[in-house]
């Protein structure tokens, strides 16, 4: 991994900035080289790997909203095939940043997601949180920055069908 150079801390009490001994940031533990994998994975679209490497059996993915793709999504079939249309709408994340909380069980993502629709750009600023069991992703609830751009990129992304059709078995 290469080397990070962490930026000053910001002291909220006295208003002062002070610069931090530059250092290298300390290796991803297990968890979180769970999630980067993921991340890899996700990328390649290697669904199968996911499922198979990656996903515990009993995973859950929360997506908040009053969308077509929000919802809990539960078992490793049904997460990839939420995933999978995440993919399909051309949704990609940057600056993302990982860390692990002092339980050695949560691992927390931030990232900034990207999509457009018919020339119009959506950005997602989310935090994710990642609950680990037996090395593999177990709970994910995902936390929208701004739920608004979500709940109106998914509707245009993935509207419903008529209703005729809705109503067909």
């Amino acid at each position: 991994m290469p080397s990070v150079k962490r930026k000053p801390l910001h002291h909220a009490m006295s208003g002062k900035a002070e610069a931090q001994e530059q250092a290298e940031a300390p290796a991803p533990s297990a968890n979180m080289q769970v999630i980067f994998r993921y991340y890899g994975k996700f990328g390649a679209a290697d669904w199968e790997g996911l499922k198979r490497e990656d996903f515990h059996p009993q995973v859950t993915w929360n997506m908040p909203g009053h969308h077509p793709l929000s919802g809990t999504h539960s078992g490793p079939d049904e997460v990839v095939a939420f995933l999978q249309l995440l993919y399909k709408a051309g949704i990609h994340v940057d600056n993302v940043h990982v860390g692990e909380l002092d339980d050695g069980v949560t691992v927390v993502e931030k990232h900034l997601g990207h999509a457009s629709y018919q020339g119009e750009d959506f950005l997602f600023p989310t935090a994710t949180t990642y609950e680990m069991r037996d090395g593999r992703i177990f709970h994910v609830p995902v936390h929208n920055g701004d739920p608004q751009a979500a709940e109106r990129f998914m509707w245009l992304a993935f509207p419903l069908k008529p209703v005729p059709d809705r109503l067909q078995g």
